[in-house]
């Protein structure tokens, strides 16, 4: 099922790719907070989010007049928490990686001559990059560790203020919560986050408006 979505995914973007009329790129912060569960099904405590960085690049296509789009993309996000056990002496640390493959729908809620609201949900596929564990003054590989090391699936929901700088150029700026599906078998790890972020948007002549001009 897994790899069905996944292919879902990149068949989507791509069949969309040629005729793609706004091309986005967002950098913004992370605040992650681990939902993380030991093999007795107990949650750990005192851990707190850590705040990290995340890019995307991606697309934007009407579907719907100037009302519903689609939206689609690659994304970079690190995600991280820290913690302490003062029982047994004992601090921890994570510190992940993800590249992911994105597909959602933005809806405009009102737009003036200059700025348009939207709102916005995504669900993607992430993949490990890299990850450590750090134990006091021991660090370990995450590479295999299940509910790390397995694809991550996030669902998230949003607002976005965007302002038109011209015809062909805007920037934005947007809010995002998300939760990830539950990974692993024994320990089990959940991520919460919110991203406050910025992007551009450099818009597109599609084909059918190019070929219609030329008629003309």
């Amino acid at each position: 099922m897994k790899k069905l979505y996944i292919v879902l995914i990149i068949s989507t973007i791509f069949s969309f790719k040629g005729i793609s009329q706004e091309l986005m790129t967002e950098t913004g912060v992370s605040f992650t907070s681990f939902d993380f569960k030991n093999s007795q099904g107990e949650e750990l405590d005192n851990l707190q989010p850590t705040t990290n960085n995340f890019l995307t690049i991606g697309y934007r296509q009407n579907v719907l007049k100037e009302v519903l789009h689609i939206v689609g993309g690659v994304s970079f996000n690190k995600y991280g928490a820290i913690g302490s056990d003062n029982s047994i002496n004992l601090l921890y640390e994570w510190e992940t990686s993800y590249i992911g493959i994105y597909l959602g729908l933005d809806v405009k809620v009102f737009s003036t001559n200059k700025v348009a609201f939207y709102l916005r949900g995504t669900a993607s596929s992430e993949f490990l990059l890299q990850g450590t564990q750090t134990l006091n003054n021991q660090v370990f590989d995450l590479k295999g560790v299940e509910e790390f090391d397995s694809t991550n699936f996030f669902f998230r929901g949003g607002a976005i203020i965007d302002y038109a700088i011209s015809d062909k150029l805007s920037i934005y700026t947007q809010y995002k919560y998300g939760k990830s599906t539950e990974n692993g078998e024994v320990e089990k790890l959940k991520y919460i986050s919110s991203e406050i972020g910025v992007g551009l948007v450099v818009k597109l002549n599609s084909k059918n408006k190019t070929n219609q001009e030329n008629i003309e």
